[in-house]
C-alpha cells in the first residue's frame, strides 16, 4: 500500500473511531506509532486535523475537509482497481468471422446469438459466400475464423465440424432414369461441388446433362425442382425441410462409397492469441459438443 493510501485509512480510522487507543487497536497498531503518523500528517497541512479532547478526538473544519477528501479518495481508488479487474475478464475487441453461405443460413444465427449473448462486448463483423471465396479471405487474413464446406486447405489450424451427404434432388414425378432428358438446374456453388456433380453423372451415365438452367442460390433451385421444372444435386443441409415434396436421394460414387462433404472451421495459428478468437473457437467446440452428432 502506498504512503498516501495508507495515510488515507489511518485518519479515516481515527475519525470514524473518534479515538486514538481504538484505532490503534483496530488497525493492529502501537498508540505511540499511531499518533506519531498523525502528527506527520498534520504536518503537511500546518495544522490539526483533530480536536484532542479527554473523551477522545473531534475532526477539526480542516479535518472534515480532509475526511471527506479521503473518503472518495478511497472510494474511486477501489472503482479503478475494479474497472481494471473486470478489463482482465471482460472479453472485448473485434472478432472478424466470414462462412459459407448455408452455413451461415442454416447453423450460424443459433451460434452467433448464443456467442454474442455470452460475449456482447465482443465486436463482431461477418462476411458470408461460396466456401472459395471464404477460403480466399482467410488466406489473405482478411478474417480471423472461416467456416468452409469442401475439399478447401487454407494454411492454418482445422476443427472439423460436420459431415453431410451429396444428394440428387428431384421432383415426385422424377426419377434417375429420366435425368437425360429432364432440365438440369445449376445453382452458383462452390466449384468443388460443380467438380462432384459432374464426376457423379460421368460414372452414371453416357450422354451430357440437359444443363439449361441456371439460378443464383440454392433457395431459388429447390423452389424449381418442387415445380417440376428439373433436378439438381444438393448438400442434405436444409433439404430435411422439403422432404415431403421432392424427392432426395443420398448418392455414392460407383465404387459404394457415400459422397460427402465436410464442413471445418480454420482459424490461423497465432490468433487465438487474440481474445475475442479464441472466445469464438471454445465456444464452437462447446456448441458442436451440444449438438446431435454429425
Amino acid at each position: 500500500m502506498d504512503s498516501i493510501e495508507k495515510d488515507w485509512e489511518l485518519f479515516l480510522t481515527i475519525a470514524q473511531e473518534q479515538n486514538i487507543t481504538k484505532a490503534a487497536n483496530k488497525l493492529f497498531m502501537s498508540q505511540p506509532a499511531l499518533s506519531y503518523r498523525l502528527t506527520q500528517l498534520e504536518k503537511g497541512f500546518d495544522e490539526p486535523l483533530f480536536i484532542r479532547t479527554t473523551k477522545g478526538v473531534i475532526l477539526t473544519e480542516t479535518g472534515e475537509l480532509y475526511y471527506q477528501y479521503a473518503l472518495d479518495s478511497v472510494k474511486r481508488k477501489k472503482e479503478f482497481e475494479e474497472s481494471l479487474e473486470n478489463r482482465k475478464t471482460t472479453i472485448t475487441g473485434t472478432l472478424q468471422l466470414g462462412s459459407s453461405s448455408i452455413f451461415a443460413n442454416y447453423e450460424l444465427p443459433s451460434i452467433l446469438a448464443g456467442f454474442t449473448n455470452r460475449y456482447p462486448h465482443i465486436k463482431l463483423h461477418l462476411q458470408t459466400g461460396i466456401s472459395s471465396r471464404i477460403a480466399q479471405l482467410f488466406t489473405n487474413n482478411d478474417i480471423h475464423i472461416g467456416i468452409m464446406r469442401g475439399h478447401h486447405a487454407p494454411t492454418g489450424e482445422k476443427i472439423y465440424l460436420s459431415t453431410e451427404p451429396i444428394c440428387l434432388v428431384t421432383s415426385k414425378a422424377c426419377n434417375r432414369q429420366t435425368l437425360p432428358t429432364v432440365p438440369q438446374i445449376r445453382y452458383t456453388t462452390d466449384p468443388s461441388l460443380y467438380t462432384i456433380m459432374d464426376t457423379w453423372w460421368n460414372q452414371n451415365f453416357d450422354t451430357p446433362p440437359n444443363t439449361c438452367l441456371y439460378v443464383d442460390t440454392m433457395a431459388t433451385c429447390r423452389r424449381f425442382i418442387q415445380k417440376n421444372l428439373g433436378w439438381s444435386i444438393l448438400p442434405y443441409t436444409g433439404l430435411e425441410y422439403f422432404k415431403d415434396d421432392i424427392n432426395i436421394e443420398p448418392l455414392q460414387w460407383d465404387d459404394g462409397t457415400p459422397i460427402e462433404r465436410e464442413t471445418n472451421l480454420y482459424y490461423h495459428l497465432r490468433d487465438p492469441q487474440r481474445k475475442p478468437v479464441q472466445a469464438f473457437i471454445d465456444y464452437m467446440l462447446e456448441y458442436m459438443k451440444n449438438q446431435p452428432h454429425k
